[in-house]
């Protein structure tokens, strides 16, 4: 995998939308700064000193929201020392705190020509805003002590690089990975569905990688989408 560095770019995500034409599949895309982030739903993402990168997929693109799930499997690999959990589809909570968010973006014209997965962890830093205390850490909080972010983006590389020859050749355990580091089971929460906001309890994830949520008797498969937690995060 071919790894391109930036001291400061706007976006990795959106150096590889602008640039993937002329890049092979699987090149990764590094920053130590960002001044266009973004997370799920443009939010902004505010970087310290954490680990920001995005993966090139040009090939194997039939289901591209697989790739949430699959760098997430990866993630949980690598942070195993961590006590990770996924908050489906894309988040890595630590101690009920987000660790890590995921931005999946794909360009299409015709057909979807790639798909970048954008990676933002919280590695070093030391403090949060005050309306993010209770919802997110980084490794230095969790561990007290200082990161070394190369060895960690090597780590999670080589581990995804397994990862998808794994899923390319149907080999993969991605999606039991998930299943037995899941966050949101049996918690409630709202999502929006068929153009309305539903509230539901999470009974688990399926086998194809669906969100279960069982509402007014019901249970409804989501395949993508952003929920809502409802009382989770602690105060």
């Amino acid at each position: 995998m071919e790894i391109i560095r930036f001291n400061e770019i706007n976006s990795t995500n959106i150096y590889l939308k602008n640039n993937y034409k002329k890049l092979d599949n699987l090149t990764v895309v590094v920053a130590n700064h960002q001044t266009d982030g973004k997370g799920r739903l443009g939010r902004t993402w505010v970087d310290n000193d954490d680990l920001l990168f995005s993966i090139l997929i040009k090939e194997n693109i039939n289901k591209p929201t697989d790739y949430s799930l699959l760098i997430a499997s990866t993630l949980l690999k690598v942070l195993k020392d961590y006590y990770p959990k996924v908050k489906w589809p894309n988040d890595i909570m630590v101690d009920d705190k987000k660790i890590c968010g995921v931005l999946l973006e794909a360009v299409t014209e015709k057909a979807i020509d790639c798909v970048v997965i954008g990676v933002g962890i919280n590695i070093n830093t030391e403090s949060f805003p005050n309306d993010l205390l209770v919802k997110a850490t980084s490794l230095k909080q969790v561990t007290n002590k200082r990161i070394d972010k190369e060895e960690l983006l090597n780590n999670i590389i080589n581990a995804f690089s397994r990862e998808y020859d794994d899923y390319i050749n149907n080999k993969s355990d991605y999606i039991s990975n998930i299943i037995n580091h899941f966050f949101l089971k049996d918690k409630n929460i709202s999502f929006e569905y068929l153009g309305k906001i539903i509230n539901g309890k999470v009974i688990g994830m399926s086998a194809e990688g669906e969100l279960l949520v069982e509402s007014n008797k019901e249970i409804i498969h989501l395949r993508s989408g952003e929920v809502t937690l409802e009382n989770v995060y602690k105060k």
